[in-house]
Order: C-alpha cells, then structure tokens, then sequence
C-alpha cells in the first residue's frame, strides 16, 4: 500500500510552507508553463497559485461546462478545484477529496478567500468518496493518482460516482522506463505494497502509460486517450502525463464482458458449474407446476434449462446480458431450442413480458456492486412476479468468494438481504449450501426466497 503518512507529512509540509523548495515545480509560474489561462489566473486570489504543484494541466483535455457536477481528486490547495468552481458557475458544484487535514482546510480557506460558494471540500480516500453513484458530471486530477496504492479501487470508484458518459480528465505521473522492475508491475497489479519507496515525490506509485490505460480499460472506461507528455519530472524516471476517458454505461460493460467471457472460455469449467444442477431444480420444482412460467436470470450457459425441459416444464424464460451463452444454449439444446424463450438483456434494462410463478437467480445478483444495479433489480423483480409467485436469489454467503471470473463479488446473509428488500418484498426463508466447482473445491451460498407481500 502508499504510504499514506509518508504523503500527509510532505503535503501537510507544502500547505504550512509553499515557499519552500521541495525539488519539484510549483508556483504560478508552473502554473503559466503549462498553459493556465490568464483569466484563472486574474480572477483567484494571488496566494492560491502559490500551491501550483500542477504535473499537467487536465483542462486541455476537454471543456467543463456551466452547471456542471466536478470532483477534483487530490485537490490539495485548491487550483484545480477553484478553476472548475469558475467553470461552472453558481449553478454548478466543484468538490474535492484530498486525504491531507491541512489541504482539506487550506482548500476551503482558499474558496472562501476567492468568495466561490459553489466549492466543497472532502478529507477522503480516493477509493470511498462517499458520493453518491452517478451524479458527477467530470473528474478531474492533478499529480495524485500515483499517490494511491490501489489504482484498480481509485477507478472503479471513478467510474461509479460518474453520470453514464461522465468524463474523466487528469493529469498524472508516469514511469517512463521501458522496464519496470518497481512493485507497481502487472504481475503484482497497481495495488502495490512497498514500504521504503518514495511515494509522496510521486516516484514508487507511478505506472507505465500502458500499465494505466489497460487498468482504465478493465474499470469500464471508453474513449480511453494518452494526451501526452508534459514538461514535468520528478525523478529521472517519471514525468507528467495527460489522459481523457468516458465512463461506459455498466450494462454496456457487463454485457461486454461476459460475451467475452464466455467467448473464450469453456462454460464446463468455470467454478459455478454444475454437471447436474440439482439444488436449481428442487428450488423450482417446490414452487413451480409444469405449466408456471419460470425465469432463470442469469443464465449463462448453465444446463438447468435442459433439465427443466426433460422434466416437462415449457414456458421457460432464460435472461443473460450476454448473447454468446445465449447462442451456446440454442446449439445444444437443438430443436428444444424453440421451448424456451430467449431474452438477451442487462437486467437493469430487462421489461418482462409477462409475470412469472418463480425467479431464479443461480449466481447473478452478487456480482452487482452498485447500490443503483441493486435496487434497479429489485424493481424488475417486483414487476415479473405474479402475487403467489416466488424469487430464489443465490449469492455467495458471508465468509465466501469475494472474488469470481475475475469480477469482485459480494456476499450476503439474511440480515443484509433483508436491509436490501424494497417495499413490497419480504423474506420468507433461507438456506445455505457448499457448492462443489468443477475443480473440486467449495464455495459457500446462500439461498434467499422472497416473496410479494400480501396487501389487503
């Protein structure tokens, strides 16, 4: 992990002292060097460009309109953040996170001093902001993302506080060796956890340029752009870089995913698995006639639809962001391909055409993390169910897989199940269970029945 105290002490350092020499650019006139405008410059306080410790300068990078929700993260002193205040307007909002007391408040004294109202200022990490899911319109950085010791955590935090095709702008540090042998390497992912490298000086933290357009990629960033290099050094191997993305909507990233998922793998393999899924067909099979609709959300490639099928079940929906497992099932069930009803969609998008007697859900609802994806699931839920009908939700349990097909996951317990429920939806029973992978090794679940309440 960064060595976060290494950093606070630095930066504590520069807020009580700007003046002093650090080894690094800072100033206005680092400020101009990297194309500032005169505006910005005129217009906040003399003392705020001081604090310009700027690698780059992320408003090159695309334009931040009147009205706009902005974050910047490590907004230290405040240049950054001001400069967005000034963009867009007392109808707009600037906000930043920074993990230093002493620039948390030096931000906020520097807002006050320039009589900008719309600014608000964060003690955070940049991987829990604590802001809500998509409501930023712009995020924007300066010289602070190598700082962090998990670069995969500070862009999935990104990308969930972004509006869908909200933009991310900063600038950063990077490693400009052709070979790293530094603990940030692709082996040892960007979490990294060295202990004597220079991490404030923005030195042990920095990635090479593909290192961090691969992780941006992989966090569900689009439009993903190297904006080139800057003047700016602080070691003979890092440099300052420029870089632009746009948040993917996730539907679009799961189903982008998962065909690709299931596009190179082999569905017999992959842990979730079962030759046989008998646990699926007693769930269904207590609740379900041979003539009740039943929907397996989630599908995949599993072999439960076959099964329903040779036990006599016909009005079968199958639901998978995905279309590759979709087309994989057509194939083998051949000309019983005709009995189920084959519905390629993200379930946040997913409009039932008709209500179901049971919902089965075998290993989908604990890959959403976003509290949005949540409720939005429940939501479609309550719409698909007849009033006796039944949802069957099976998610790793507490102390299971945090982790599945490379995905993180989460883990439930009647309790947290229970906190998650909408109105209209209650928990009827629970039942836990060791699933055995394909490579003979356990996982532990849980199965949550949930039932529409019976309103008079």
């Amino acid at each position: 992990m960064a060595d976060t105290t290494q950093i606070i002490t630095l930066y504590t350092e520069l807020a009580n002292n700007p003046q002093k020499d650090f080894g690094w650019d800072k100033g206005l006139e680092n400020a101009k060097a990297h194309g500032y405008k005169q505006e910005w410059i005129e217009k906040l306080p003399s003392e705020v460009w001081e604090y310009c410790a700027a690698v780059g300068n992320p408003f090159t990078l695309g334009e931040i309109h009147e009205g706009e929700s902005v974050v910047d993260l490590g907004c230290g002193a405040g240049v950054d953040l001001l400069v967005s205040a000034l963009k867009v307007g007392d109808k707009g909002q600037a906000i930043g996170i920074d993990i230093t007391p002493k620039m948390v408040e030096k931000a906020k004294y520097h807002a006050e001093l320039a009589g900008l109202t719309n600014v608000i200022v964060k003690e955070s990490s940049f991987d829990d902001t604590g802001l809500e899911e998509n409501s930023i319109d712009v995020v924007i950085s300066n010289g602070a993302i190598n700082l962090t010791g998990c670069k995969e955590s500070v862009f999935a935090e990104i990308h969930r506080i972004l509006k869908p095709n909200g933009r991310l702008m900063f600038a950063d540090m990077i490693d400009i060796t052709e070979n790293s042998s530094e603990c940030c390497s692709k082996e040892l992912t960007a979490c990294c956890s060295s202990e004597k490298e220079d991490w404030a000086n923005c030195v042990a933290g920095t990635l090479r340029k593909d290192e961090l357009l691969n992780i941006m990629k992989q966090a569900g960033f689009e439009n993903i752009e190297f904006g080139g290099l800057t003047h700016y050094t602080t070691a003979e191997t890092t440099q300052g870089a420029l870089f632009k993305a746009t948040k993917k909507p996730l539907d679009e990233v799961r189903q982008n995913y998962w065909n690709n998922f299931f596009n190179t793998r082999d569905y017999t393999q992959v842990l979730w698995h079962q030759t046989h899924p008998s646990r699926s067909l007693e769930q269904i099979q207590q609740y379900a006639s041979k003539d009740d609709a039943i929907i397996d959300v989630g599908c995949g490639a599993s072999l439960l639809v076959d099964n329903l099928i040779a036990d006599g079940y016909k009005n079968i929906s199958l639901l998978d962001a995905a279309h590759e497992p979709l087309e994989t099932v057509k194939k083998r069930l051949g000309e019983n391909a005709e009995i189920p009803t084959f519905n390629c969609s993200d379930i946040v998008n997913f409009k039932p055409k008709q209500k179901f007697k049971v919902w089965h859900d075998r290993a989908m609802f604990h890959f959403l993390l976003n509290s949005s994806d949540r409720k939005k699931y429940f939501e479609v839920l309550k719409e698909s169910l007849l009033p006796d009908g039944i949802a069957i939700i099976n998610t790793f349990a507490l102390n299971g897989e945090t982790e599945c097909a490379g995905l993180k996951t989460a883990q439930y317990s009647s309790d947290i199940i229970k906190n998650e429920l909408p109105k209209g939806l209650s928990l009827v029973k629970s039942e836990e269970f060791i699933h055995i992978t394909p490579k003979n090794t356990e996982q532990k679940y849980c199965a949550f029945f949930i039932k529409p309440d019976n309103e008079a």
